[in-house]
């Protein structure tokens, strides 16, 4: 079952301490499955496989589905005060623009949003993101696929319940792809390197 910490939510509780703005770009340490906040265990992940793996299952507050965590992808988690209670798409597609930025000082082309809030590369997901709302507090979460293992996802996590309608009932290997495998020789510390000071900048400002 789930542990009843939930992943970055020291950042969340820091804020609400002294409400000033927290960032973390960082690189997975190793191996976890995260379920979204209405997550299922027995209906998202393949409990099996985990338990045989030892790999921890956590929670993470906000939307979305149950996603895995490795090495090889860069998360973003950033909470602020927003401006409006409202407009989540807006806030979530703006952040994800700081992707796009660093990503094109990269060398990375063709990076567009489609479903809700992902990124993707030819038609692929590359990104994923979460939003926990409380009144005017925004705590957003996205892993990008580096150069991680795709095949992690197959064998610890269940089709999704739900998907957005550019999947078109891909499987995890088919749907996502990671920057490496797209032809970009990039590891997550470079990655780390071009997003965070951008993500710092932006976020003096965000409103």
């Amino acid at each position: 079952m789930p542990e009843a910490s939930t992943v970055n939510g020291d950042l969340l509780e820091a804020f609400y301490a002294d409400r000033t703005a927290r960032l973390r770009v960082y690189e997975p340490p190793g191996i976890a499955a995260v379920l979204g906040a209405a997550g299922k265990p027995d209906r998202d992940l393949k409990l099996a496989a985990l338990a045989a793996d030892g790999v921890p299952v956590l929670r993470r507050r906000g939307g979305g589905g149950a996603v895995v965590l490795s090495a090889g992808q860069v998360v973003l988690a950033l909470v602020t005060e927003a401006a409006s209670a409202f407009h989540n798409l807006e806030y979530a597609r703006a952040i994800n623009g700081w992707f796009i930025e660093a990503l094109a000082a990269l060398g990375v082309a063709g990076l567009e949003q489609r479903g809700i809030t992902d990124l993707a590369l030819r038609g692929r997901k590359v990104l994923g993101t979460s939003i926990y709302r409380s009144r005017l507090v925004l705590f957003y979460q996205a892993s990008l696929l580096v150069s991680n293992d795709v095949s992690l996802f197959d064998r610890y996590l269940e089709h999704p319940h739900a998907e957005p309608d550019y999947r078109q009932g891909r499987g995890h290997e088919s749907f996502c792809t990671t920057l490496r495998a797209e032809g970009y020789d990039l590891d997550p510390q470079r990655v780390i390197a071009a997003l965070e000071p951008i993500a710092r900048r932006r976020l003096a400002g965000f409103r």
